[in-house]
């Protein structure tokens, strides 16, 4: 049996007995950057040539199982993915550098428990490629940090920042309740302990088929979009570069062949898996509504590498 699915056997069969615990309950307030925005105004503001520059970081590379399904069927089956961890720098000409995620240290065993540790270096094959504080002396120091989903390979390269660093979630994202979380959110928790509260997006209703949308600078430039599913406040943000926009999706769409509509896929983490399905079809949706659009999932690159 391949060590990946040993791994979530052994740590199913652990959990069993385990008290479900929800992925973070570090303190939240609502964010006082952005504010929402219609559809029908991110889609003319992103008619107009772009002025924010992005760049994209592989951090690490691994493999997990993807849990997926052929189109039109019932049965799901597992698929190892190979998979990669992202940082994204944007530079905003007026307000300046911002982080999409936050990597991984140099050291992030350290923060792991023995169990997660485990898994993560033998099953999952972790490999890193650089830390943050890498990225950091490259890119230097980010006014603040957009986080897609509070899992700790989204969220664990903070303790690389300064503590005052300004980290924005979507809403609830530390709410739900599940066993898995006594393994998973430890990280989490001790790489935000003694830091601010979260920032949370003011997220207005949307409208069917559509995604809640927050302007975060005012002018058009860069979007957090809500695509609850795979988190209760996962985010996946929309910046409109030089080039043409591009969407981050987060682990709304961890692989390309998900995005390409090869396979549907859930990792067994999903918060709520209708809702991540109804979340894909509004993606997909706006994404038909921009040509040309630049698509990043979660943990791999399109086209590919």
């Amino acid at each position: 049996m391949p060590g990946p699915f040993r791994a979530l056997i052994a740590l199913s069969l652990l959990l069993l007995g385990a008290c479900a615990t929800t992925l973070s309950d570090h303190p939240t307030r609502s964010a006082v950057l952005g504010a929402p925005v219609s559809q029908t105004a991110m889609l003319d503001s992103l008619a107009r040539p772009g002025n924010v520059t992005l760049e994209k970081a592989a951090v690490a590379d691994w493999h997990f199982p993807n849990t997926v399904r052929d189109p039109g069927t019932t049965d799901w089956r597992i698929r190892q993915l190979d998979a990669q961890i992202y940082v994204y720098a944007i530079v905003h000409p007026r307000f300046g550098l911002y982080l999409i995620d936050a990597g991984l240290p140099a050291d992030y065993e350290a923060w792991f428990d023995p169990i997660l540790r485990n898994v993560v270096r033998k099953d999952y094959g972790l490999t890193l490629r650089t830390g943050t504080e890498a990225l950091v002396a490259r890119w230097g120091a980010p006014k603040g940090v957009f986080i897609t989903h509070l899992h700790y390979d989204h969220v664990l390269g903070v303790v690389a920042l300064d503590r005052s660093t300004p980290l924005y979630v979507g809403p609830h994202d530390g709410e739900q309740k599940s066993p898995f979380h006594q393994i998973i959110a430890r990280p989490v928790a001790k790489a935000l302990k003694s830091r601010p509260p979260l920032n949370a997006w003011r997220f207005a209703p949307a409208a069917e088929g559509e995604l809640a949308a927050v302007d975060i600078f005012g002018d058009g430039s860069v979007f957090a979009l809500h695509a609850p599913g795979h988190t209760p406040g996962s985010t996946a943000y929309l910046v409109n570069t030089p080039h043409g926009p591009q969407l981050i999706t987060g682990d709304a769409f961890h692989s390309r062949e998900a995005w390409t509509g090869q396979f549907e896929e859930a990792t067994g983490f999903e918060a709520d898996l209708p809702q991540i399905h109804r979340s894909h079809a509004a993606l997909k949706a706006l994404s038909a509504r921009l040509p040309g659009l630049l698509v990043h999932p979660g943990h791999q690159t399109l086209p590919p590498e």
